[in-house]
């Protein structure tokens, strides 16, 4: 189980592969727009003022500042999981070149995969900022619970990003399918909805409670407004991390030398 960690430990001795290269991927991404890394701002600006705003004014009597940083913080949130894990599926295949070039340090495409999509998630701070100080239950004594529910969100994206690479490079359908599956977890997440809709008791509160991106959204968004971080999802994401953390070794050890072959 030492080959994932000797490797990762290796990609962080030596990060030029993928500290550089994801910031540039992002760079020349935009390079040849007016507004350059400016439109990266522009779907989160759309979903919380505009869709936010629009499903806030359907619902009588709610506080539209209070429901726009629970919002905010959830598509955020859910945008960069949802990022991560629909690129992973494809991740050894897009790098394919470097592979057959004799890099079967595999950690280095995962950690620029991560990395590129958490320079997304930093430049959305300052409209989620804009957001989260206008409600009125946001306080600041839970900024540092909520930068550990993303120390464990990172943790989590890394090691399932490692298995899901690896599936993905044996199965490429996996690809295709990880769009739908990202678009239903959207619908039982609670983003534009509170999760007191969905009651323990109740099948809509099984399907909520079962659903891992509710927690990790949880995890975050939680301490930041001050909603109740129910016990379960302090056992969720403590399995969740350990489960991950052992499944992503073991596949890496085992599966990791076969990919060139696969793809």
């Amino acid at each position: 189980m030492s080959h994932l960690f000797q490797h990762l430990a290796e990609s962080f001795r030596r990060p030029d592969h993928w500290v550089y290269a994801s910031r540039l991927d992002t760079i020349t991404k935009y390079r040849k727009t007016h507004l350059g890394i400016l439109w990266m701002l522009v779907p989160t600006a759309i979903y919380i003022w505009g869709i936010g705003g629009y499903l806030g004014a359907l619902q009588p009597g709610i506080d539209m500042q209070r429901f726009l940083a629970h919002v905010a913080v959830g598509f955020v949130v859910f945008r960069f999981v949802m990022t991560v894990f629909t690129d992973a599926t494809g991740v050894f295949s897009t790098y394919q070149s470097y592979i057959y070039d004799g890099n079967m340090r595999l950690t280095d495409f995962v950690l620029r995969l991560v990395s590129r999509s958490f320079y997304y998630f930093v430049i959305a701070q300052p409209l989620l900022a804009l957001a989260v100080l206008a409600s009125p239950d946001f306080h600041w004594g839970g900024v540092p619970g909520s930068l550990i529910g993303l120390a464990v969100l990172m943790v989590n994206l890394f090691f399932y990003s490692i298995v899901l690479g690896l599936i993905g490079a044996r199965f490429p359908d996996v690809s295709e399918l990880m769009g739908s599956i990202m678009m239903a977890a959207f619908l039982i997440t609670p983003i534009v909805w509170y999760p007191d809709a969905a009651p323990a008791g109740t099948l809509r509160g099984a399907l909520m409670r079962a659903n891992p991106f509710h927690h990790l959204v949880a995890g975050i968004r939680s301490p930041l407004l001050g909603e109740t971080i129910e016990p379960v999802t302090v056992y969720y994401l403590a399995a969740m991390t350990v489960v991950g953390l052992v499944a992503a070794a073991i596949a890496y050890r085992v599966f990791a030398r076969r990919v060139p072959l696969w793809l």
